[in-house]
C-alpha cells in the first residue's frame, strides 16, 4: 500500500506540473497559425479576394511582429476595395498615428479622403484631400485628389465649385487616369445647366401664356359686356318705339272711328293711320334681341372665371 500511494502522489505532482508549464507544441501551433494568416492574407490580396484578405490581414496585424506599415496598408486597401469605408477610415487614423513619417503616410491620407467622401462626409473629405494636395504637389495622386475634391462638391450639388476643379484635371493633367471621368462630369454639369435654362424658359413662357390668357379673357369679357350693353340699348329703343307706334295706332284708330261715323257710311276708308308692317318688324326685332341677350347671359354664367 505504501508503494501504491507513493506512485499516485508522484503522478499527481507530474500532472500539476504539466498543467502549469507552457506547451511548446501549442505555442508553435499558435505562432504558425499567425504566420499562416499573414501568408493567406497576402495571397488573398494578390488574387483580389478582398473579404478573405481583410480577415487574414486583420489576424496578422494583431501580432506585433507582423503589424508593419505594409501589412496595415494592404488591410486598408482591402477594406477600400471591399467597400468597408468606415473600417478603412478608422484604420487610416491608426496608421497615421502609429507610423508617422512612413513613406506610405501620403497614400494613406489620400485613401482616408476617398473613404470620407464615400461615407458622404464631404466637408471632412475636402479638408483631408486639400491638405494632401498642399503637402504633396508632386505626388502622382495629386490630380486624382483634385478629382475627388470636385466629386465632394458635385455630390453636394455645388456645381459652380466642382466645374473648375474638373477642368483643372482635364487641362493640367491630360494623361491622368481621371481625365475621362472628369470630362464625363463636365458634360453632366453642362447638361444640367441646359435643363435648368430650359426649365426657366418654360416657366417664363408659361407665366407669359397665363398672363396673355388672362388679358385675353379680360378683354373678351369686356367685349361681351359692351356687346350685351349694346344689345340691351337696341332692345330698349325698339321697345320704346313699339310703344310709340302702338300709342299712335290706338290714336289713329280712334280718329278713324270718329271720321267713319261722320263720313256717312264710307266703307272704303282705312282706319289704320300707322303702317302695320313697321310695327311688326319692330316687334320681330325686339324678340330677336331678347333671344340673343338670353343666350349671351347664359354663356357668360357658364364660362369659368
Amino acid at each position: 500500500m505504501g508503494k501504491t500511494n507513493t506512485i499516485r502522489t508522484f503522478a499527481a505532482v507530474a500532472l500539476f506540473a504539466c498543467l502549469q508549464a507552457p506547451l511548446p507544441a501549442a505555442e508553435n501551433a499558435f505562432a504558425n497559425n499567425k504566420i499562416e494568416s499573414r501568408e493567406q492574407g497576402l495571397e488573398a490580396f494578390r488574387i483580389k479576394d478582398w473579404a478573405s484578405s481583410i480577415v487574414f490581414l486583420r489576424q496578422a496585424v494583431s501580432v506585433p511582429a507582423y503589424s508593419t506599415a505594409n501589412t496595415w496598408y494592404m488591410l486598408i486597401m482591402s477594406e477600400m476595395y471591399a467597400g468597408e469605408f468606415s473600417a478603412a477610415v478608422n484604420d487610416c487614423d491608426k496608421f497615421l498615428a502609429n507610423f508617422k513619417g512612413d513613406p506610405l503616410c501620403t497614400a494613406v491620407q489620400y485613401q482616408k479622403g476617398r473613404g470620407l467622401h464615400y461615407l458622404s462626409r464631404n466637408d471632412s473629405a475636402v479638408l483631408v484631400l486639400s491638405d494632401f494636395c498642399h503637402d504633396n504637389p508632386d505626388d502622382p495622386m495629386y490630380a486624382s485628389a483634385i478629382y475627388w475634391i470636385a466629386e465632394c462638391f458635385y455630390e453636394d450639388c455645388d456645381y459652380a465649385t466642382a466645374e473648375p476643379l474638373y477642368e483643372r484635371v482635364v487641362n493640367e493633367f491630360p494623361t491622368d487616369s481621371k481625365v475621362p471621368d472628369a470630362k464625363f462630369r463636365l458634360e453632366e454639369i453642362k447638361q444640367y445647366a441646359r435643363e435648368e435654362k430650359l426649365m426657366y424658359l418654360l416657366k417664363m413662357t408659361g407665366e407669359e401664356f397665363l398672363s396673355s390668357r388672362e388679358n385675353y379673357e379680360r378683354q373678351l369679357r369686356g367685349y361681351q359686356t359692351q356687346d350685351m350693353v349694346g344689345l340691351r340699348s337696341q332692345l330698349g329703343d325698339a321697345q320704346k318705339r313699339i310703344k310709340e307706334l302702338e300709342s299712335q295706332s290706338s290714336k289713329s284708330e280712334l280718329e278713324a272711328r270718329q271720321s267713319r261715323d261722320q263720313s256717312y257710311g264710307n266703307d272704303q276708308y282705312s282706319s289704320k293711320g300707322v303702317a302695320d308692317e313697321d310695327l311688326a318688324a319692330l316687334k320681330a326685332k325686339a324678340a330677336f334681341l331678347e333671344r340673343v341677350l338670353e343666350r349671351k347671359e347664359s354663356e357668360s354664367q357658364k364660362r369659368p372665371e
